[in-house]
C-alpha cells in the first residue's frame, strides 16, 4: 500500500495542488452565507431593514462570481500555464473583497475571483484526467468535488468561530481575507506541476504536420540516446526507481531510451523550466514517465504513450481529410451525443440544490425554522462537514466500484424525492420566523436536508465532474470541457440568483423546481449515458462508437513499430 502511494506521489502532488484551487470554489460560495448572518456585515452595507436586498446581494455576488467564469470556453489553451493566470486572479480578487468599502467593490472582487475560479474549473478537471492513470482517474478527478465541499466546510467553521468575536469589521474582513492565503498557496503550488502528456502529444502531432508542409524532417516522439551506456547520476536514479517497479520490464527494443534526470522530483515542472534554466522541451513520453515514476523504456509507459499518440493521429488525420475541425465535429459518430451529455451534466450540476445549500446554508436553515444565528451556523457547519464525509466515501470507494451512471441515477431520483417531501412539509406546516425554538416540522425538514447529502455527495456530485471531464477526447477535448464548464456555471449562476429571491416570494414552491429536474435527469442518465468506468480517456472513442476497438489496437501497434524502428536507428 505504502509502496503504491509512493509510486503515485507525483499524481498525488499535482492533484493536491489543483484541489487547492478548486477548494476556493467552495470557500467563495460559502463565505457569503456566513457573512450575511453577521450583524457587522449587515450593518456595514445597510442590509438590516431590507431582506429582499440582502437576498439580491447574496444572489448577485454568487451570480457575478459564476457568470464571469464563462470566459474560459474560448480556446485559450490546455496548458498548465493557464492555471498560473487563475491563481493570480484568485489572489487579486480575494484582496479586493477583503478591503471592500462598498457593494460595487465586492462585486468587482467577485468577478475577478470568478475569472480565476473559472480558469481552474475549466483546466483543472481536464488536466487531472489527462495526467492520472485509468485506475486513479476516478479519485483524482472526483477529488475536485471533495475540495469544493472542503472549502465550504472551512468557510462555515471560520464563520462560526469569528461569530463569537465582538461585532466589528474585522470579523467579515478576516472571513473574506482567508481566501487570499489559500490563493497564495495555489499560486506557489503551480510551480510544481508539469504540462499534461496528452497536451504535449497534441502539440507534437501539430508540429509534425507543420514540418511536413515545409519539407522538414519530423522530430522523434520517443527520444532515444546514441548509446545505452550509463551516465553518472541519471541512470543511478533510474535504477533505484526501477527497483520499486521491477515487474515493469523495458519494452523490447526500447532499452536505450533516456531515463530520469538527477532532478527527477521537479523534472518538467515550472520550477525546473524557470529556476534551473532547462531549455530542452519536455515530450509526452518523458512527462508520462515522470508522472508514472518509471523509466521511459518501461513497457507500461510506452504502451500508454502509444495509445495517446494513436488517438491524436486519428483526430489529426480526420481533420486534414475533412477540411477542418468543424467538419470532423459534425460528421464523427458520437460527437453530438458527447457534447449533449457534457451540457446535460453541466446543467444538472447547478440544479441539484448544491449551490443554494453551499452558499446559503445558514439562510436556508433559518427559513426552515432555525432562527438563532448561532444555531444556524452550527447546523450549516455540521451540514457541510457531513457533505465532506460523504464525498470522501464516493471518491475513494463508491464511484470506482459501482460506476458513474448507476450512481447518478440513484442520486437523481433520491434528491428529487427528498425535495418533494421538503416542499410538502413546508406547504402544510410553514415555519414561523418568530418562533423561539424549532417546530417538529422544521426539524423534519432539516433532517431531510441532511438526508439529501449522501444522495448528492456520494451519487451525483463527484460523478458529474468526472463524467463531464472524461468523455471528450482529441480535437473534441477543449470544446467538450468548455461546454461542460459553461453550462455548469450558467446553471449555478441562475440557481444562485433565483433561489434566494424565490424563497422570499414563493416559499415552499421553490423546492418543486429542483425536485422535478432531478427526477427527470436521474431517469435520463440511465437511458442515455454509456458507462465509462475503467476506461482510459482514449477508449472513450470506442465507448461512443467513434472508432472500433480492433482499428484502435492496430493504430497503437503501428505507432510502437514506427517509434521502435526510429529508436533502433538512432541507437
Amino acid at each position: 500500500m505504502l509502496t503504491s502511494l509512493w509510486d503515485q506521489r507525483r499524481i498525488i502532488l499535482l492533484t493536491t495542488i489543483i484541489d487547492v484551487g478548486t477548494l476556493l470554489t467552495g470557500y467563495d460560495a460559502g463565505v457569503y452565507g456566513s457573512a450575511l448572518v453577521m450583524p457587522s456585515f449587515v450593518e456595514k452595507f445597510n442590509l438590516a431593514t431590507n431582506p429582499t436586498e440582502a437576498a439580491k446581494l447574496g444572489g448577485n455576488t454568487v451570480t457575478f462570481y459564476c457568470s464571469s467564469v464563462h470566459l474560459p470556453i474560448l480556446r485559450l489553451a490546455r496548458s498548465a500555464l493557464l492555471l498560473f493566470v487563475a491563481s493570480f486572479f484568485l489572489v487579486l480578487g480575494g484582496i479586493l473583497q477583503t478591503i471592500s468599502q462598498s457593494l460595487p467593490m465586492i462585486y468587482v472582487g467577485r468577478v475577478v475571483s470568478g475569472l480565476g475560479t473559472g480558469c481552474s474549473a475549466f483546466v483543472g478537471p481536464m488536466y487531472l484526467g489527462e495526467c492520472a492513470t485509468r485506475e486513479h482517474r476516478t479519485a483524482s478527478v472526483a477529488s475536485v468535488q471533495l475540495s469544493i465541499i472542503l472549502g465550504a466546510v472551512i468557510s462555515y467553521w471560520i464563520g462560526f468561530g469569528i461569530g463569537n468575536w465582538a461585532p466589528s469589521d474585522l470579523q467579515w474582513r478576516f472571513l473574506l481575507g482567508f481566501q487570499v492565503i489559500l490563493a497564495g498557496m495555489y499560486f506557489a503550488g503551480i510551480f510544481f506541476i508539469p504540462e499534461s502528456p496528452r497536451h504535449l502529444a497534441w502539440l507534437h502531432v501539430k508540429e509534425e504536420a507543420n514540418r511536413r508542409r515545409v519539407g522538414l524532417p519530423t522530430l522523434p516522439r520517443f527520444p532515444g540516446s546514441s548509446s545505452g551506456k550509463k551516465t553518472s547520476n541519471s541512470n543511478d536514479k533510474a535504477d533505484s526507481d526501477s527497483k520499486s517497479i521491477a515487474s515493469d520490464s523495458p519494452h523490447p527494443g526500447m532499452e536505450t531510451l533516456q531515463s530520469s534526470s538527477p532532478f527527477a522530483d521537479i523534472e518538467h515542472t515550472l520550477v525546473d523550466r524557470i529556476f534551473l534554466g532547462r531549455t530542452k522541451p519536455a515530450t509526452a513520453l518523458s512527462v508520462l514517465a515522470y508522472l508514472r515514476n518509471r523509466p521511459m523504456s518501461s513497457e507500461t509507459v510506452l504502451d500508454e504513450c502509444a495509445e495517446i499518440y494513436a488517438a491524436v493521429d486519428e483526430a489529426e488525420a480526420e481533420r486534414e481529410a475533412d477540411g477542418g475541425i468543424r467538419n470532423v465535429l459534425l460528421r464523427k459518430k458520437g460527437t453530438f451525443l458527447r457534447l449533449l451529455l457534457t451540457a446535460w451534466v453541466g446543467i444538472w450540476q447547478g440544479q441539484t440544490g448544491q449551490v443554494v445549500l453551499l452558499a446559503y446554508a445558514p439562510i436556508v436553515l433559518k427559513s426552515l425554522g432555525l432562527s438563532s444565528t448561532t444555531i444556524s451556523l452550527v447546523a450549516s457547519g455540521g451540514f457541510t462537514s457531513w457533505e465532506f464525509a460523504c464525498v470522501c466515501f464516493a471518491v475513494f470507494i463508491g464511484l470506482q466500484r459501482v460506476g458513474r451512471v448507476r450512481m447518478m441515477t440513484i442520486g437523481g431520483i433520491g434528491v428529487g424525492l427528498i425535495f418533494f417531501m421538503v416542499a410538502a412539509i413546508e406547504a402544510t406546516h410553514p415555519s414561523d420566523p418568530l418562533a423561539t425554538s424549532p417546530s417538529k416540522a422544521s426539524i423534519a425538514m432539516v433532517f431531510l436536508i441532511y438526508l439529501w447529502v449522501p444522495f448528492f455527495c456520494i451519487c451525483i456530485g463527484p460523478a458529474l465532474w468526472l463524467y463531464g471531464s472524461e468523455i471528450c477526447t482529441g480535437s473534441l477535448r477543449e470544446l467538450g470541457q468548455g461546454v461542460f464548464t459553461m453550462f455548469t456555471w450558467a446553471s449555478c449562476a441562475e440557481n444562485a440568483k433565483a433561489t434566494p429571491i424565490s424563497l422570499v416570494n414563493i416559499g415552499w414552491k421553490s423546492w418543486l423546481i429542483p425536485a422535478v429536474i432531478n427526477l427527470c435527469f436521474g431517469i435520463g442518465a440511465w437511458l442515455l449515458m454509456p458507462e465509462t468506468k475503467g476506461k482510459t480517456i482514449e477508449e472513450m472513442d470506442v465507448v461512443f462508437g467513434a472508432i472500433d476497438e480492433d482499428t484502435r489496437t492496430t493504430h497503437i501497434q503501428q505507432v510502437l513499430r514506427e517509434e521502435k524502428a526510429a529508436v533502433l536507428e538512432s541507437a
